[in-house]
């Protein structure tokens, strides 16, 4: 429910034999250009960004990666995040 998703559809969905959930979405936001980025390289601020997730219940384990789709010659853009349970739970 960000203001800066203009849409995010999921491309697939599906269990792996180990009985993780893998999920791949599409989504289109909208945003600035980082403030050190030149002025005028990219005409619109809008940007398409694939997001592969997983998650692991028997490991419990959280895995996202998004990444840019468009504006890859002028800028690539890619984020990885996992999430542990602590050992205190």
């Amino acid at each position: 429910y960000a203001s800066h998703i203009l849409s995010c559809d999921v491309i697939s969905r599906e269990f792996t034999s180990s009985g993780s959930l893998l999920t791949t979405r599409l989504i289109l936001k909208r945003g600035a250009l980082p403030r050190w980025a030149p002025k005028g390289i990219i005409s619109r601020a809008e940007s398409w960004v694939i997001e592969e997730s997983e998650v692991d219940p028997q490991g419990k384990v959280v895995r996202c990666r998004t990444r840019n789709l468009d504006h890859v010659k002028i800028m690539q853009v890619q984020e990885c995040q996992e999430f542990r349970q602590t050992r205190e739970g």
